[in-house]
């Protein structure tokens, strides 16, 4: 049986992702994946091939020609969107690699949320926003322009409102005053925004981390820290080796660890239909874990990563391993 034949439906002109899909080709040695314009799809111009798997890669929001993707008017174009991709992807005799109904529950956080908690997974409890000094605010809608507060210090990224006007730093930069996270939430609350109780992160090399990881095919391949207050927004940011994954285990234990990957992997194990899952942790410093967000675009995460028992040195990027995965098991 031949290998199929990976596609990756990105935007306009994307090069960072043309290059990061070819440099895991190159890691691989296996065919480079084509690549399809999103505007193709939705003006019913992209063609597919049988025996092809096809890859849906996030969008970002200053992309020039992005016609999908974001908040609530953005989600429903996205959901539009993927319904056309799946149709022509499914009249051509192809696949695609995360399943449309279980990529849009992983961006709907509230129904997410509420399907992995009747799941029996841990997350945190939701609370009014003026209760607690160090709630998160979130978005109930994920994708390419998503963001949250935490009150303090954490970047709040451009999101066009109702009002028609745009927000784009937390108002908690200067004061951290919960009057104005209460009149953002408020403002935002067409989108279903909420503040997420007791902020629970862990303490590593002098600054707060949640964990990040990539599953693929249902085990962890990969895994970073992530430094919520200073995220921004831009590729592959994590950038070298994994510190704070070596002072988690040395603070925490072996044995906790082992638990984050496990809770990780039990999480994709609710979305079957996505081969490539990212799944967000967030965790206190004594025993708890949560978990904080799952992304149906997979995590895109570079090679050297640590912590991992069969991370075999220094892997390539989370890509390499999905080519790796559809060369073994497809």
């Amino acid at each position: 049986m031949s290998t199929p034949s990976p596609v990756v439906v990105t935007a306009e002109n994307d090069e960072p992702v043309r290059a990061e899909w070819s440099r895991a080709a190159r890691e691989t040695g296996l065919a480079q994946p084509r690549l399809v314009p999103w505007s193709a799809v939705v003006a019913s111009e992209a063609e597919f091939a049988p025996g092809e798997v096809v890859f849906v890669e996030r969008l970002h929001p200053d992309t020039a020609g992005n016609p999908v993707g974001g908040q609530r008017a953005r989600y429903a174009e996205l959901q539009a969107a993927l319904e056309h991709l799946d149709t022509a992807v499914t009249k051509a005799g192809a696949t695609l690699a995360a399943s449309v109904e279980q990529t849009l529950l992983a961006l709907d956080r509230t129904k997410c949320d509420e399907f992995l908690r009747s799941s029996g997974l841990p997350l945190l409890e939701l609370s009014d926003v003026s209760a607690v000094r160090s709630n998160i605010l979130r978005p109930r809608f994920a994708g390419s322009d998503e963001w949250m507060i935490d009150g303090w210090r954490t970047q709040l990224f451009r999101h066009r409102t109702r009002t028609g006007f745009e927000v784009w730093r937390a108002p908690g930069q200067s004061s951290g005053d919960n009057r104005e996270l209460a009149q953002v939430a408020e403002l935002l609350a067409d989108d279903g925004f909420h503040a997420v109780a007791a902020l629970h992160r862990v303490h590593l090399l002098n600054d707060f981390y949640d964990f990040r990881f990539a599953v693929v095919d249902g085990k962890v391949t990969h895994a970073a820290g992530v430094k919520r207050e200073g995220e921004i927004l831009a590729r592959e940011w994590y950038g070298g080796k994994r510190r704070e994954i070596d002072a988690f285990v040395k603070r925490f234990t072996t044995e906790r660890w082992e638990r984050l990957i496990a809770l990780a992997e039990r999480t994709a194990t609710f979305f079957p239909g996505i081969r490539s899952l990212g799944v967000d942790l967030i965790m206190d410093n004594e025993k708890s874990e949560f978990v904080f967000d799952v992304d149906p675009f997979g995590a895109s995460l570079p090679g050297l990563v640590a912590g991992l028992a069969d991370a075999g040195g220094e892997p390539g990027p989370v890509r390499a391993a999905v080519l790796r995965s559809l060369s073994v098991h497809w």
